[in-house]
């Protein structure tokens, strides 16, 4: 629904004014500027006002939709100080801005020459006008904005709707960790940018100490409630770079970039084992670190921060079998 402002009802406990839309006017001269002003005047969309940014320079365009990363609808002139300049700007802001949720309504004029369904078939605008008229402007912008305000709410809702379902396809549902797809590509990212910096790089490789006997004797519910634990222990005692995935069953893998083996042993593993500790749990780790200098393959280093694990793993089952208290220290 379009409204002017005076349309909106008053209330005594309104909630805080929502961000405005944010808007581009790109006009030939200041005549052009202002008419547009006058015709926006007051408007607002699904509650929200706009916020017009008006220039008649392509290169000051370039500027504000740099400054102004949510534009969500840009009014260019075709005429600019130059014929055609619109469409040089057009093919800018798609081509090297890269900004293609941005809605592009291209007016042209009298003196342009360039026919609507040319512009919108060879270029990536979203609708043309002809601004002819003061009157038509009057009528006819409020309309556009109005239609491109609505695609630019369906755009941006398709794109984060894009994002939750990659974010689904490699995130484990248990845990919220990332899952063993997505293990593989981030360890060459990583390991590939620690290549450039000269930095080290570790993995630790975890495993939940008698977890079949859990499920055994607590049930499966309980083996769940276990694995979201160690999921969420793992994300408060690790870095934002730091990258944490549930690897498989009751088996977890840390990739700490720009973190060495010695500090892995010496604040990152007491930290992470005294929260295990606090929940009862008993967890086997292995370490492996590489770089700088030379860089293991990603592969090689999972196999060996796995074999370590394993390796604890054992030596917990035999003290386990002799009755012998499990201290799983750095």
């Amino acid at each position: 629904m379009l409204q002017h402002a005076a349309g909106q009802p008053a209330s005594c406990h309104s909630a805080p004014p929502a961000a405005p839309w944010q808007v581009l006017v790109v006009a030939e001269g200041p005549a052009g500027l202002a008419r547009t002003a006058q015709a926006l005047h007051g408007l607002h969309f699904l509650g929200r006002r706009l916020q017009l940014h008006a220039t008649t320079s392509a290169a000051e365009a370039r500027q504000l939709l740099r400054a102004v990363p949510d534009m969500a609808v840009a009014l260019i002139d075709l005429a600019l100080d130059t014929p055609q300049a619109g469409l040089a700007l057009v093919d800018h802001i798609r081509e090297v801005m890269g900004q293609r949720g941005l809605r592009i309504v291209l007016r042209t004029g009298p003196r342009c020459g360039l026919p609507a369904r040319r512009a919108l078939a060879e270029h990536d605008v979203n609708a043309c006008l002809e601004a002819e008229t003061e009157r038509r402007d009057e009528e006819a912008l409020p309309l556009a904005v109005l239609g491109a305000l609505r695609a630019h709410g369906e755009v941006q809702a398709l794109h984060a709707a894009i994002h939750a379902l990659q974010q689904r396809a490699i995130t484990d549902p248990l845990t919220g960790l990332y899952n063993a797809s997505h293990l593989t590509p981030t360890l060459e990212r990583v390991l590939s940018s620690a290549q450039r910096r000269d930095e080290p790089v570790s993995v630790v490789f975890l495993d939940v100490d008698d977890f079949k006997l859990i499920n055994d004797e607590h049930g499966h519910l309980r083996g769940d409630e276990v694995l979201r634990q160690v999921g969420l222990a793992l994300l408060n005692n690790s870095r934002l770079e730091d990258c944490c995935f549930r690897y498989g069953g009751d088996e977890f893998v840390v990739v700490l970039p720009n973190c060495s083996l010695a500090q892995v042993q010496q604040r990152y593993l007491p930290r992470l084992l005294q929260a295990f500790d606090q929940l009862g749990l008993s967890v086997s780790h292995g370490a492996c670190e590489t770089g700088p200098g030379s860089y293991l393959a990603g592969q090689l280093l999972l196999r060996q921060a796995d074999e370590r694990m394993y390796e604890r793993k054992r030596q917990h089952r035999c003290r386990h079998a002799d009755g012998v208290p499990d201290r799983s220290g750095a």
